[in-house]
C-alpha cells in the first residue's frame, strides 16, 4: 500500500508500577489503567528501531518493578509531541485505540506491546 509510506510512524511508551498481566490481556485492561491515571509517559515520539537505544543500562534493574505498555501506530499527519500535555497524550491514545480496526496485543509477564 503506497499510502502507508506517507504515514508518520509513532511510538508511545507508558509505564506503571508492575501489574499482574492477565493471561488473556485485552485492550480494556490497558485503557482502564490509562483512564484511572495509573500510567506515566516514558516516551512519545518517532518510532524507535531498537528499544535498547531508549532504555539506559542502569535503568534495566529498576525497570523490573515497572510494567511498560508500548504502542506503535501511524497517523496521516505528523504529531507535535512537545505541544501535548500528559492528559492530552492519554486522550489522544485512547482516541487512536477507539478508531483502530485491528489491535494486535502481545504480552509477557510484565509488559505489553500494542500495534494499532
Amino acid at each position: 500500500m503506497e499510502r502507508n509510506s506517507d504515514m508518520a510512524n509513532h511510538t508511545l511508551i507508558l509505564s506503571t508500577a508492575k501489574v499482574a498481566i492477565p493471561e488473556r490481556v485485552t485492550i480494556d485492561f490497558i485503557t482502564s489503567l490509562i483512564n484511572r491515571g495509573l500510567t506515566g509517559i516514558e516516551y512519545f515520539g518517532p518510532e524507535i528501531d531498537n528499544q535498547e537505544d531508549f532504555i539506559e543500562p542502569d535503568m534495566k534493574l529498576a525497570s523490573e518493578e515497572i510494567s511498560y505498555f508500548e504502542f506503535f501506530f501511524d497517523t496521516e499527519e505528523p504529531i507535535e509531541y512537545d505541544l501535548l500535555s500528559e492528559s492530552d497524550v492519554d486522550g489522544f491514545v485512547l482516541e487512536v485505540i477507539k478508531k483502530s480496526a485491528n489491535i494486535d496485543l502481545r504480552a509477557d509477564e510484565k509488559d505489553i506491546t500494542i500495534h494499532l
